[in-house]
C-alpha cells in the first residue's frame, strides 16, 4: 500500500483546484491500526510545516471557500472522536507549527472514559482548533430512523454550539457511513460541509456534504509526504471494492434518544 501511495504522486495531479483532507483518530502508542505514536505525529506536523509553501494547511471552511478560485493545492487536517490523547499529544505539535485543524466531536461522549472532557475540548477550541460535529453518540446514521437522525445530527450541533457559544458548521460521518437520507439530515441541520472516510481529491465539483478524506496511519516519512501530495487518493479504488464486498461487519446501531 505504501509503495502505491508514493507512486501515485509521480502521476500528474488533477488540473486546477484540489485539496487533500487528512484524518487522524488516536495519537497514542495504543489504539489499534489507526493510532499514530506521539513522536511520529510530532514529526508529521514538522513535515507539514516544512512543505507548507507547496501544500499550505488550511481549515475545512477556508478550503470550501477556496474551491471557487483557480489553481493551487491545500491540505486540511481533521481529528475524529475527541479522544483525550488528541488533547494530550496532538495539541502541542499543532500549536508549535501553527497548523489549523478541525476536531470532530461526538457531543454526548465527552467526559466518558478515554474521551476528552468538555473543558479539554474548550481548551482545544481556545487554542485555535475548529470544532465540528460527529453526531451525539457516534451512531451508525444510515440505520437511524428520521427521529433518531434528528437527535444525532441536529442534536450534536445544538450541544456543541451551546458549549462553544459560536456556530458549528462542519460535520463528520461516524464510521464514514452515510446515505442520501443522512446527507439530507446533515443539510437540514444547517451544516455547510461534511467529510466522509473515502479517499480522494476534494475538487470544485465535489458535493460539499460528501468531501473525500483519507486517514493517516503509522507511515514512514516518505509515505506521509506522499500523502500530503495526494498519494492516498490511490486507495479510492480499494475502498470501492471493499464497499461492495459481501459480509461487511455491521456497525453499532443507532442510539435511541
Amino acid at each position: 500500500m505504501a509503495a502505491a501511495v508514493r507512486l501515485r504522486t509521480r502521476v500528474p495531479l488533477p488540473v486546477g483546484r484540489a485539496t487533500v483532507v487528512l484524518g487522524w483518530h488516536r495519537v497514542d502508542v495504543a489504539g489499534g491500526r489507526l493510532a499514530v505514536p506521539p513522536d511520529l505525529f510530532a514529526r508529521q506536523m514538522a513535515l507539514l510545516a516544512e512543505h507548507r509553501a507547496q501544500s499550505p494547511v488550511v481549515t475545512v471552511e477556508d478550503a470550501a471557500a477556496a474551491q471557487a478560485q483557480e489553481g493551487g493545492r491545500h491540505v486540511v487536517l481533521t481529528f475524529d472522536d475527541a479522544w483525550a490523547d488528541n488533547h494530550t499529544h496532538a495539541l502541542g505539535p499543532l500549536n508549535e507549527h501553527h497548523l489549523p485543524a478541525t476536531l470532530y466531536v461526538p457531543s454526548r461522549l465527552l467526559g466518558k472514559p478515554g474521551y476528552m472532557t468538555q473543558t479539554q475540548m474548550l481548551e482545544m477550541a481556545a487554542s485555535g482548533v475548529t470544532i465540528g460535529a460527529h453526531s451525539r453518540t457516534h451512531a451508525d446514521l444510515p440505520a437511524c430512523t428520521p427521529q433518531e437522525l434528528e437527535y444525532e445530527v441536529r442534536g450534536s450541533r445544538d450541544d456543541l454550539e451551546d458549549m462553544l457559544g459560536e456556530p458549528v458548521t462542519s460535520f463528520a460521518y461516524p464510521f464514514g457511513r452515510t446515505s442520501d437520507a443522512v446527507v439530507a439530515s446533515v443539510a437540514a441541520a444547517g451544516f455547510a460541509c461534511a467529510v466522509t472516510s473515502r479517499p480522494g481529491w476534494w475538487r470544485p465539483a465535489t458535493h460539499p456534504l460528501r468531501i473525500p478524506r483519507a486517514f493517516v496511519e503509522d507511515f514512514s516519512e516518505e509515505t506521509f509526504v506522499a500523502a500530503i501530495r495526494g498519494g492516498l487518493s490511490v486507495l479510492r479504488l480499494l475502498d470501492e471494492v471493499k464497499s461492495h464486498s459481501p459480509g461487511r461487519l455491521r456497525q453499532p446501531p443507532c442510539s435511541q434518544p
